[in-house]
């Protein structure tokens, strides 16, 4: 009947966030990076896009979504730490590779030196309809790792409250562009913008001086070979230190 359906990738991007101030899932040693890289690679975000958004979706690679300058397509754009490139795709680490970052991170089989089990939360709003099942499939995808995870939901404000005290570990928040710009995303992880600190946009707290001094020139530079160098060192560090998933 002559029905087409025209797709484009928007602007945006949807991100689970590690408080970096948070003992258990935050600091910045190798590490806490190793165990917030174990958790990145065991959620599936390729199987919940297919299964809860009806395939209508890309799993990011970084903060920055397709359209953007300093998004890249293939290999040279994959996240290493999560991704390895295989037969011209990019194909989530085995969770073999989650199981010993995890180990490396101090929690063999899930469990601390102890014998204590490895407990994170997840601090969320109460949803509507599906979420019941979105939660479920996240218990289990921490359950691959032997990882518990403990929904802590509440409404809208004290969440909110929640974020502005820091009071959290795990999180989810999304970001639409305001302009067609990498600074528009990249200051979401700025030091300045911590949200705990100072009320701003980063509310998982992350502070690298190094992100922070490479942003500061990024910002005001024109689009070209320079900015986009300095973006994939940005882009590089983010993906190590992993405060995004």
């Amino acid at each position: 009947k002559g029905i087409r359906l025209l797709t484009s990738v928007r602007a945006s991007v949807f991100y689970m966030g590690f408080n970096l101030n948070d003992p258990v899932v935050g600091g910045m040693s190798e590490q806490a990076a190793k165990l917030r890289r174990a958790i990145s690679i065991a959620i599936d975000q390729e199987e919940y896009i297919s299964i809860f958004q009806n395939g209508r979706g890309l799993a990011a690679q970084s903060p920055l979504p397709p359209g953007i300058f300093g998004y890249e397509e293939g290999e040279a754009g994959i996240n290493p730490y999560v991704y390895d490139w295989v037969n011209g795709k990019a194909r989530r680490k085995p969770i073999e590779a989650a199981r010993t970052l995890l180990a490396e991170a101090g929690y063999p089989n899930g469990r601390d030196a102890k014998g204590a089990p490895l407990v994170v939360n997840l601090d969320t709003t109460s949803g509507g309809m599906g979420e019941k099942s979105r939660l479920d499939w996240l218990t289990r995808q921490f359950r691959k790792i032997d990882v518990q995870l403990v929904v802590r939901s509440t409404d809208f404000n004290r969440f909110q409250e929640k974020m502005r005290k820091g009071n959290v570990q795990l999180y989810y928040l999304g970001w639409n562009a305001d302009y067609p710009d990498p600074e528009n995303f990249l200051f979401l992880l700025e030091g300045k913008e911590s949200k705990a600190a100072f009320g701003g946009e980063n509310g998982s707290n992350y502070l690298n001086p190094e992100y922070d001094r490479l942003l500061a020139r990024m910002k005001s530079m024109d689009n070209g070979p320079q900015r986009l160098e300095i973006i994939r060192r940005m882009l590089r560090i983010l993906q190590h230190d992993a405060p995004w998933e």
